[in-house]
């Protein structure tokens, strides 16, 4: 009985820190997203106002008003993804890979070998999961490239990042918010991952989805 109690109450931390995780996670994409309305979409319409007041050209108003839509845009398809119930998995998440292309020499390797219908809940997580994991390179890595790997069979959906950067230990790395937030998602889509990393040799993620009933959906795969 004392051994059931105390396997209940590690559940309960369990859950409680995983909600901790959530909330921080909410919080600091709210503090990302004010920063990214003040940083790249206020200054931009604040150096416009000042462009026009002074009488510069309209062509140069025109580019910058470019510039500031296309900000809008990244920061609207960032909060709320387009289109994910029409597009394939592979599509959606070549797509977030794209982004980078400027930062890191990007390799990557789609195997879908089979047709599987995937919900836009499921597409979404992994989007997520897969921004964590580049933005935590970005970051910390100090890398040049970046290899992914995605392969989707009838029972599971695997995905693989590595990078050549850093490195770390993975048997004392402390988890910041950002990782905690890959459990949090993880623990949501019921996947096994894990990382394997050395210093000064990079660092690979992998993980490993089911593909359940309640991963499936009308929308394509």
């Amino acid at each position: 009985l004392k051994a059931k109690e105390e396997e209940h109450q590690t559940k309960i931390d369990y859950q409680r820190s995983l909600l901790k995780v959530s909330l921080d996670a909410q919080e600091n994409e709210r503090v990302r997203i004010a920063s990214d309305l003040h940083d790249n979409i206020i200054s931009k319409l604040t150096v416009i106002r000042l462009k026009a007041a002074i009488g510069t050209n309209s062509k140069e108003i025109d580019h910058l008003l470019g510039n500031a839509i296309d900000e809008s845009r990244r920061i609207s398809h960032e909060l709320s993804p387009p289109l994910y119930e029409e597009k394939s998995l592979e599509n959606v998440l070549i797509t977030i890979i794209k982004r980078w292309s400027s930062v890191f020499n990007i390799y990557k390797r789609i195997d879908v070998r089979d047709e599987v219908l995937i919900n836009k809940e499921v597409k979404l997580q992994l989007v997520r999961i897969l921004q964590e994991l580049i933005n935590n390179v970005y970051k910390h890595a100090k890398a040049s490239d970046i290899y992914f790997a995605l392969r989707v069979t009838q029972k599971y959906t695997v995905l693989i990042l590595k990078d050549n950067g850093l490195g770390f230990k993975t048997t004392t790395a402390v988890k910041g918010i950002g990782l905690q937030n890959v459990d949090l998602r993880a623990e949501n889509l019921k996947a096994a991952y894990k990382f394997k990393s050395e210093l000064g040799k990079g660092t690979r993620f992998i993980m490993k989805i089911k593909n359940g009933k309640d991963k499936f959906s009308t929308s394509r795969r």
